[in-house]
């Protein structure tokens, strides 16, 4: 009797691993939470190139009307106001990871475990990593779009300088490492683009029939050691006591999530760049809606090859993808706006080691 049998080697269990590799990867993201496909989440997906050819996605955002306001019996020809488009092209490229086990039946025997697996899986933790480096530097550049308006060195907006070495420089171990102050500074950026053009716009969340916004404030561990330990109003037990409607959510649960302070929820994040400057600083960041974007031509696939009739195996995983931090290109459309970050308000603390 005939029949037909689905082996291990069949190429429809490749896609099933395929399937698991992506839920594994993402959901051990650490950026997962603030991660979605609409314009209100810090960090935007956009999966359009995975769905048609192309090497590149363009994100476009429109300007609010600029004038064009008309009262009494004024005209309204020649009072015109003008509506602007700005945009951000992010390019996708290969990333991959790959490894090699050789004299595979061997080196299986010497040990208690499936080696292939176990292949597999640190294929897995490093495309998760990977990928959580690559935000991080992403999100972390501050050579590009350096305007006043976006960045905070220590507790004073006059440390501030257009060469980023020197506004370190003022960054001191006595009177700017973090604290709530820092953090309502930096939230005020985000909402009154004084020495910056545009507002920051919150995260938004649902919950029933409520709207809730918030900013996102990540730090390194040495940064939320010093609010805990020297902040008394962060030790306030109340901060500490997630948003009652939301006290089951993701974003409010896990050891990374610090409390709330004034709609600014904190985090620690231990992968949050360290840098050397008259005394140890860290960037630590303020994202609203729409900080970076990561688009995927292709999702996260594995590939496996074997030489020597199966002695020697190689495997990888291989998707395309690239990613930017938002920043509309306003001074090419106006020449008199600098160019600045979408959703990010840059921070700069101390961080020295205990």
């Amino acid at each position: 009797m005939a029949y037909t049998e689905i082996l291990t080697a069949n190429g429809l269990t490749e896609e099933q691993w395929d399937r698991q590799l992506n839920s594994e990867y993402l959901s051990s993201l650490w950026f997962k939470n603030f991660m979605g496909a609409t314009q209100m989440a810090p960090i935007q997906v956009k999966m359009d190139l995975a769905k048609e050819a192309g090497d590149a996605v363009t994100i476009g955002i429109r300007s609010q009307l600029i004038g064009g306001r008309v009262d009494g019996r004024n005209k309204a020809k020649g009072n015109e106001g003008r509506v602007e488009f700005y945009d951000q092209r992010i390019t996708i490229d290969n990333v991959r990871h790959v490894v090699k086990f050789e004299d595979v039946p061997m080196s299986q025997k010497r040990v208690g475990w499936d080696l292939l697996n176990q292949g597999r899986e640190a294929l897995v933790e490093k495309s998760q990593i990977a990928l959580e480096e690559d935000l991080i530097n992403t999100l972390c550049d501050a050579t590009t779009r350096r305007v006043r308006g976006r960045y905070l060195y220590g507790a004073a907006d006059s440390n501030w300088n257009a060469t980023h070495a020197t506004a370190l420089q003022s960054v001191d171990n006595t009177n700017d490492k973090l604290t709530t102050n820092i953090l309502r500074i930096a939230k005020r950026k985000a909402q009154i683009p004084v020495n910056a053009y545009a507002k920051i716009r919150p995260m938004r969340i649902v919950t029933g029939q409520n709207m809730e916004e918030y900013f996102v404030s990540v730090h390194h561990p040495f940064a939320i050691r010093d609010l805990i330990d020297g902040d008394a109003a962060y030790r306030n037990a109340m901060l500490l006591i997630p948003p009652t409607a939301n006290a089951s959510s993701p974003l409010f649960t896990g050891s990374s999530f610090k409390g709330q302070y004034e709609g600014v929820l904190i985090y620690e994040y231990d992968r949050m760049p360290l840098v050397a400057s008259t005394i140890q600083v860290t960037h630590s960041i303020l994202m609203g809606a729409q900080a970076a974007a990561v688009c995927w031509g292709q999702m996260a696939k594995f590939e496996d090859e074997e030489e020597d009739l199966g002695h020697d195996v190689i495997y990888g995983t291989h998707e395309i993808r690239g990613m930017a931090k938002i920043g509309y290109s306003r001074n090419a459309v106006d020449s008199s706006i600098s160019d600045e970050d979408n959703g990010l308000v840059n921070i700069f603390v101390a961080a020295v080691a205990d």
